[in-house]
């Protein structure tokens, strides 16, 4: 008998209605869903095309639903296809090894964040995501991310099973130019939208911005965080009464866990200077 050192992998399983999908097609979802395109992720799996369509179709067959919708970009994962891929993503967590936490946030959080995480995490043991609250909510509830700071109170809507916390409040300031609307990739945009139609404003969204100072020179009305135009340094008179458009932001997340606690003391003290 040989003395090597065995190799053990925790592996895992997801079924869909009690049919169990194979390791490979867990493998296709997960890679379709992380590069947001099918012919990147054909080509992370070293495949052709044609042959991961093949996969694609047999994990369909499987779940007797389409799990794809077509996008202007291609062919996406629809909203079951996600689910599939995000509970896939947060089973493979849970059987990884250890991690550093992760901590998410967007530009409207993120010098909130820095200045809570410089305290709260001395040893720099967390990692810091800045991207938008779309894309740290896909993370988020694919496990990917511990902590997670939203600029738009509505999203804890849609999440089920987390614990959330008020950690700052912040305003949009409105700078309305006619009809023609911009809309920025970060903030509370919703409410300012919503705010326009319980005026029954008529606007048209035309494009989005992620520079407030590109949008800013657009010509096109918008609104923007305030705490975000003061950080910049730009000087905005607001056309509706910001405290209107007054709104919380709220940290979701899981577990209490010690750098948790520590992480929303130091967003909370923080927030209440904002």
């Amino acid at each position: 008998m040989s003395d090597r050192e065995l190799k053990l992998e925790p592996s895992v399983a997801l079924k869909i209605d009690g049919t169990a999908l194979t390791a490979r097609q867990l493998d296709v979802i997960r890679a379709v869903y992380e590069e947001g395109s099918q012919n990147r992720a054909a080509k992370r799996l070293g495949i052709s095309a044609p042959v991961l369509g093949r996969y694609l179709r047999q994990i369909e067959a499987k779940a007797g639903t389409a799990l794809l919708a077509a996008t202007p970009r291609g062919t996406v994962l629809n909203e079951q296809g996600a689910r599939i891929a995000m509970e896939y993503i947060a089973l493979c967590r849970r059987l990884a090894p250890a991690r550093r936490p992760v901590i998410g946030g967007t530009i409207i959080s993120e010098e909130l964040l820095l200045g809570a995480l410089s305290k709260a995490d001395p040893r720099g043991n967390c990692d810091l995501t800045i991207s938008d609250d779309e894309r740290n909510l896909r993370d988020f509830r694919a496990g990917l991310m511990d902590l997670v700071v939203l600029d738009d109170p509505l999203d804890l809507f849609d999440l089920e099973g987390v614990m959330w916390q008020e950690v700052a409040a912040d305003r949009l300031l409105h700078v309305d130019r006619g009809p023609r609307y911009a809309r920025f990739m970060y903030g509370a945009q919703r409410i300012g939208f919503r705010h326009l139609d319980s005026i029954g404003a008529n606007y048209k969204v035309e494009r989005t911005y992620r520079s407030v100072e590109m949008m800013a020179a657009s010509g096109l009305s918008y609104f923007v965080n305030e705490s975000l135009a003061l950080r910049k340094g730009m000087r905005i008179r607001s056309d509706t009464e910001p405290s209107v458009l007054e709104h919380q932001l709220n940290a979701a997340y899981r577990q209490e866990t010690p750098i948790a606690r520590r992480v929303l003391a130091e967003l909370k003290a923080r927030g209440r200077r904002v």
